[in-house]
């Protein structure tokens, strides 16, 4: 070691920076980290505006398990940066180090800065790609959700004036809030996960979820429903639960079940509180393909002059990547609620589609789905014929990557729903756009 020691000191008498930073360079890409980290130590010492020599010690201490003084070295050497391609490099070293101390959700914020900030499209894959290592090493998962959204019907009311009820020969005029009211809702929502468990064939989450949505009438509904606020209409909802999924043997079908306790308010009071267990399939099909069968039992308890109902629910899906790289999906499911309320008793049955294209068609990926559904209630207030529904719903969404900001991707969506039904008030039409953002990876 004292040999070592000195023909390191001799080698920064004798070496110009120049050379001691080449040096430096090549022992940390060769595994000699302690070698690396001293060379470097004396260049930082001699200047501590060499930004090089902080990329090299940072990446050096944190081979050797100093991760404190590998974040230091790291955003030293961010401050120092001016250039693209350095800034790039020192968030990527930030990320590195941070990910090591098990910082990781701060490691994918300065992943996302890299990507930002990255000189080229391969530097940003890679950081891209490096995002995603650190996001299934994070026990933390979450997601927020904001849109905007125009509307010609936020209250879900009739599109008739007029409604025939209780078999009598004539129409009732419908008017206030059971007509349909235009405006802009406003949705912001927070979701996350803290994964408890994970081996090999089993993952044990704990999930929380938290969602409010509100909205702003337009000038045309005042005049139809001068009473009417917004805020009558807004829900909110925050739910917590305990999920696993278990990987069957052959690695290619996984077998899960969740369980949630929540509440709901509509109009700023409490609707209801539920509890929710469920159970999920999951299988890979073919080379591209992924089959998932799911089913539920959701038990609700009313508050205020609301029931309680027992909601199951069933749905089936099939997901494909074509050869051309478009994705195609399908899906079914079935729903029946039993309550004591004629509106809260009913069996509902849907079926979907989407289709996502891999091109892009100008600036914007687009997507296009479709679904039908009918509801059938046995009993109705308003008729002695029972309720029955039936609604169609489209919808186009442009996702726009050249926009892409921060590894965000803005979103708009073009929606049109129509429901018909055998009582006029249930009658619906809804067409409008929705203001978002995903993320690209």
């Amino acid at each position: 070691m004292a040999v070592l020691a000195a023909s390191q000191t001799t080698a920064q008498a004798v070496l110009s920076p120049e050379q001691l930073r080449e040096l430096a360079g090549q022992a940390v890409l060769q595994g000699q980290a302690r070698l690396a980290y001293d060379l470097s130590g004396a260049l930082v010492d001699r200047d501590d505006e060499d930004l090089n020599a902080h990329l090299i010690r940072s990446r050096a201490a944190r081979d050797l398990g100093r991760n404190d003084d590998a974040l230091i070295h790291a955003r030293r050497a961010w401050t120092l940066s001016e250039t693209e391609e350095v800034r790039y490099a020192s968030a990527l070293a930030v990320a590195q180090a941070l990910s090591s101390s098990g910082r990781r959700t701060a490691a994918q914020l300065w992943l996302r800065r890299a990507v930002q900030i990255a000189p080229n499209d391969a530097l940003k894959a890679r950081a891209a790609e490096d995002y995603r290592y650190v996001r299934r090493r994070n026990p933390w998962a979450t997601a927020l959700r904001f849109s905007v959204s125009p509307s010609s019907n936020i209250n879900n009311g009739s599109r008739n004036e007029t409604s025939e009820l209780f078999g009598l020969p004539f129409e009732f005029a419908l008017e206030g809030e059971a007509r349909a009211l235009s405006g802009v809702e406003i949705s912001a929502g927070v979701s996350t996960r803290y994964r408890l468990v994970e081996t090999q064939r089993k993952r044990t989450d704990l999930v929380f979820g938290l969602s409010h949505r509100t909205y702003a009438l337009s000038d045309e509904a005042k005049d139809i429903a001068p009473d009417a606020d917004g805020a009558d209409f807004a829900t909110s909802s925050v739910f917590v639960g305990l999920q696993e999924t278990y990987s069957l043997p052959g690695g290619k079908a996984q077998l899960g079940w969740d369980a949630r306790l929540g509440s709901t308010w509509y109009g700023g009071d409490l609707l209801l509180r539920y509890n929710r267990l469920g159970a999920s399939y999951r299988r890979i099909a073919g080379e591209t393909g992924l089959f998932n069968l799911s089913v539920s039992r959701e038990g609700q308890l009313g508050q205020g002059t609301r029931e309680d109902a027992i909601v199951w629910s069933a749905s089936m899906g099939y997901g494909l990547a074509l050869g051309n790289g478009d994705q195609l999906s399908l899906s079914t499911s079935l729903a029946t609620s039993d309550s004591d309320a004629d509106y809260l008793d009913y069996t509902q049955r849907s079926i979907s589609a989407s289709y996502g294209l891999a091109d892009p068609v100008g600036p914007a990926r687009l997507e296009f789905g479709i679904s039908l559904s009918d509801k059938h209630h046995d009993r109705s207030g308003l008729t002695t014929d029972g309720r029955d529904e039936r609604t169609l719903k489209a919808s186009v969404t442009a996702a726009l990557p050249e926009m892409e900001l921060y590894g965000f991707i803005p979103t708009i969506t073009f929606n049109a729903e129509r429901t018909d039904a055998n009582i006029d008030l249930y009658e619906t039409d809804n067409y409008g756009i929705q203001l978002g953002i995903r993320s690209a990876f």
